[in-house]
């Protein structure tokens, strides 16, 4: 696997067409994972409105998005220029305003600490190892105020088909997105108690849709999306456990 560096994530930010854009940010608000993630948000704040949320390496920015279309007040941050690149095109083209800051997740500029209400990532942390594990954890930690929230979400351990399929794309030489080693729920629990984090859970997506991973007509059907086509997810008991995301939700008090 190659190393994560901006020049590597530069190569994969590429512009998308904006039928791809809609099509994507319409996925994802019908997905079970954004439905719960909404859940959470109005159970801890009450609104989106005014909301200060930060998307920690962004690259697009599809849920921070979201949360900018509620209301909220976004800040994107990433340290490859092409994914700031293309979320500012995706944030005009669905006229929605953001911050956005070319900044290294283990090295934010301390000036943001504390501005935040809440803190989130999709598919960043993942990307780590060792002490910087706990390091891109803490960094979420830090951006957010005494009554902030992070949401972290990344693949999870005890998917079978995402691991199935990510070993077969290991072995046949076509992994594109740099080192990847997914989360368990155990691995959180021991990094809330090095960060003496008291108050968090888990959610997950859909684990019944995670067998996109290893289904052989998926490239037949993809050409055929069709936003008209989607629907809203509906969750099972199995998916904090088994599904493909696994989100780690906590407050800093």
């Amino acid at each position: 696997m190659k190393e994560n560096t901006p020049e590597l994530w530069d190569g994969l930010w590429k512009e998308t067409s904006e039928e791809e854009d809609r099509y994507n940010l319409k996925k994802e608000e019908n997905s079970i994972r954004w439905q719960r993630i909404e859940i959470e948000i109005l159970k801890n704040f009450k609104s989106f409105k005014n909301l200060r949320v930060i998307e920690v390496g962004a690259g697009g920015g599809t849920n921070a998005l979201l949360f900018g279309k509620r209301g909220a007040k976004i800040t994107i941050l990433d340290y490859s220029k092409n994914a700031i690149k293309r979320s500012k095109e995706f944030f005009k083209r669905n006229k929605c305003s953001a911050k956005f800051i070319l900044a290294d997740a283990l090295k934010i500029p301390k000036k943001l600490n504390g501005k935040y209400d809440v803190a989130i990532s999709f598919g960043l942390a993942e990307h780590f190892r060792g002490q910087d594990r706990i390091n891109i954890i803490k960094s979420h930690l830090d951006l957010i105020n005494r009554q902030g929230l992070i949401l972290i979400s990344v693949p999870n351990k005890r998917n079978p088909p995402y691991r199935i399929q990510k070993k077969i794309l290991e072995v046949s030489g076509k992994w594109k997105v740099g080192e990847e080693y997914p989360f368990s729920r155990k691995e959180f629990k021991h990094i809330a108690s090095k960060l003496a984090i008291k108050r968090f859970g888990f959610f997950g997506d859909s684990f019944f849709k995670s067998f996109r991973y290893v289904n052989p007509f998926l490239l037949l059907t993809r050409k055929n999306r069709k936003i008209e086509n989607l629907r809203k997810e509906n969750g099972s008991f199995l998916d904090s456990y088994f599904s493909y995301a696994l989100v780690f939700i906590a407050r800093k008090d």
